[in-house]
Formats: C-alpha cells, structure tokens, sequence
C-alpha cells in the first residue's frame, strides 16, 4: 500500500487528492483526478477538450524557467 498526497495552490485555493493506492493503476487516477481538479480550480470550469486538459497538465509539471538545470 502506498498513500498519495498530491497539493498545490492556485489562485489561493489548496487543491488536494489524498488516499491509498495498491497499484500503478490507482496512483495514475489519483494523478488524473488532481490535474482535473487543478484545471477546474485556475479556469472555474471543466475543460472543453483533451487538449485544454493536456496543456494544462505541461504547464503544471513543467519545471521553472528561471531554474537552471545541469546534465551530466
């Protein structure tokens, strides 16, 4: 069993999915379910398509401009 916190603010609301999950199936919905819930919270409706979701979902996991990142 793995528990999940997922939480973020936006626009001063805290959004957050929290539970149990026994598979990777579980952990994927919790992490859908956040997303949509993220959108719905920054726009204040549901998204109109797969793609509003999708972009959303980028801007979400995409890391800071101003963070400077290295590979090695």
């Amino acid at each position: 069993m793995i528990l999940l916190r997922l939480t973020t603010c936006i626009n001063d609301v805290s959004v957050e999915v929290e539970g149990e999950a026994n598979t990777l199936d579980e952990i994927r919905e919790a992490w859908e379910s956040f997303i949509l819930s993220t959108y719905q919270v920054e726009n204040g409706t549901k998204p109109n398509s797969f793609r509003e979701l999708e972009i959303h979902r980028q801007n979400l996991t995409r890391p800071p401009v101003s963070e400077i990142m290295e590979v090695l």
